[in-house]
């Protein structure tokens, strides 16, 4: 069979990998320049700063089997353990990314704008038309909905359910410095910030920047609010930060708008079939109903991309 998978992040790496070794067909379409989604990192100079996902938890034992193949391949490492162990990519987030992108077949640079059902499955139409017998869509789920809300396709009022999660923006201030400032044990503060600050990450003291590069990010409220002033947004992060860590010298800054970062409600099933179409949906925020945090996060977009594939690959077994 031949499966399409939309979106390259962890989600939709791990079900492509999951199908692809079950003998199927199966192609990655992303929209971005390079696949990773949220574990995204970003050189800046000679050094590199993570501006989505800072780490990952490891909670579960058969996750935590995965990840230890990672460490073996080198692409991750433990970091922290408080209380849970907490690993890193060795040379930013986005490594393992690509790592998980190295057997499968990717289209970058491919947006797609609709999705229409056919008598011999479903067909993707970006720049170009791509035929699969089942798509698994995995997208931020707002930005799923109005894909499918676009396209060609009858959408069940069960579907349409999803159109009710509701997703926080989050800035991340990227502050390169001209020398390095102590910011806690890892590089990380989380602790007795500022109420518009959630961390404050030193990408040298993490060990994958050459050169002091500070990650701060700011609450989903604030976000949304200095959203449409980019900006005045980075002047109101610098002078947070300087507030925070004293006077400092900025040798260069920028901004990363995270349009759907954290969903404030989740749902309560690792993925979603649509009731009338071989389309799954699937990331961070379908959790299984035994999931110990109950938080949207990385393993939780594990095992959504995993389940979703088992499902699907279920169906085509009927």
């Amino acid at each position: 069979m031949k499966i399409g998978v939309i979106g390259g992040g962890i989600s939709g790496l791990i079900a492509a990998r999951k199908l692809q070794s079950e003998g199927h067909e199966v192609e990655v379409i992303e929209k971005s320049r390079s696949v990773g989604g949220r574990l995204a990192t970003r050189r800046i100079g000679e050094g590199q700063a993570d501006h989505g996902a800072v780490y990952f938890t490891v909670r579960d034992e058969a996750f935590d089997l995965e990840v230890q193949e990672w460490v073996l391949a080198g692409v991750v490492k433990k970091w922290a353990a408080d209380p849970h162990p907490k690993y890193i990519g060795t040379n930013g987030m986005n490594k393992l990314a690509k790592f998980l992108a190295e057997p499968l077949h990717v289209h970058l640079n491919e947006k797609i704008v609709n999705v229409t059902a056919t008598e011999e499955g479903m067909t993707l139409t970006g720049s170009a038309c791509y035929e699969y017998d089942a798509v698994l869509l995995t997208a931020p789920l707002p930005q799923a909905m109005e894909l499918l809300e676009a396209s060609d396709i009858l959408l069940t009022e069960e579907d349409k359910k999803l159109q009710s999660y509701i997703f926080e923006p989050a800035f991340v201030g990227l502050i390169e410095l001209a020398h390095n400032v102590p910011t806690g044990e890892y590089g990380l503060l989380d602790q007795n910030l500022p109420d518009e600050v959630l961390k404050i990450v030193n990408n040298f003291e993490k060990g994958i920047s050459k050169n002091p590069i500070l990650s701060i990010y700011m609450t989903g409220d604030w976000s949304e609010k200095w959203y449409e002033r980019e900006n005045e947004a980075i002047a109101e992060i610098e002078r947070l930060l300087s507030q925070e860590l004293g006077e400092l010298k900025v040798a260069s800054k920028q901004l990363k708008r995270w349009r759907y970062a954290q969903a404030k409600q989740v749902f309560e099933a690792p993925f979603y079939k649509l009731s009338d179409q071989p389309v799954w949906l699937c990331g961070d925020v379908f959790l299984r109903p035994d999931d110990p945090s109950g938080n949207t996060r990385v393993e939780s977009a594990y095992w959504s991309g995993l389940k979703a594939a088992g499902n699907l690959l279920d169906n085509l077994r009927r």
